[in-house]
């Protein structure tokens, strides 16, 4: 049985205080939903499982194109060949010398498939890992208050518009983050309508 759980929350500064994520203009951002997978058995595959409940909203939602940034961390260039093989457009960050980002368009539903069942496991990592409809992120210095230091690092930063969704990832890709001010998901229903359901599959209330 696959448990697939879904909350909305009111405190919007904390969450974003608690992703670490820097935005412009967070009071643009109307509705925020965490979504995942809740583990009842140790011998499934719960990156897996989330990857998996990720493409299926995305695909129901049938919005492109798809915009995903990933990087930051235990980066390996060698994607860049599986870019160029898919014939996938692709832009290259490199603020740090070793910790490279990309931001790759997907423009259909065997792109986004095939990208994120690629790319995932970065995102099980920990590494930065974003999703938008629109290309939201630039690349900024900022000062960063990280557990016990404060210093400047160029980070990517969130640019909200009037009509904007975007998705982070939870710890260990445990799930995921929808942040928005669409009224396709100003409900958690609306939401949940993207989201698996049948045989197998169950909701946490």
């Amino acid at each position: 049985m696959l448990y697939i759980y879904l909350e909305e929350h009111t405190n919007h500064t904390k969450v974003i205080k608690d992703r670490y994520l820097d935005i412009e203009e967070p009071d643009r951002i109307k509705s925020i939903y965490s979504m995942g997978c809740i583990p009842n058995d140790e011998k499934r595959d719960y990156q897996g499982d989330s990857n998996t409940v990720l493409k299926h909203f995305l695909m129901r939602l049938n919005s492109y194109p798809v915009f995903l940034t990933f990087g930051g961390g235990f980066t390996d260039e060698d994607v860049e060949a599986f870019f160029q093989q898919e014939k996938l457009s692709y832009t290259k960050f490199q603020p740090h010398k070793r910790r490279p980002y990309y931001s790759v368009q997907v423009n259909d539903a065997g792109e986004l498939e095939r990208l994120l069942d690629e790319t995932y496991w970065y995102a099980a990592a920990n590494n930065f890992y974003f999703l938008s409809f629109k290309n939201l992120l630039t690349f900024e210095s900022r000062m960063i208050r990280r557990w016990f230091f404060k210093r400047e690092m160029i980070v990517p930063v969130v640019n909200t518009t009037e009509e904007m969704s975007f998705i982070t990832i939870e710890h260990d890709f445990m799930g995921y983050y929808l942040f928005s001010n669409e009224a396709c998901f100003d409900t958690e229903d609306k939401v949940k309508a993207f989201l698996p359901e049948g045989d197998g599959i169950d909701y946490y209330e």
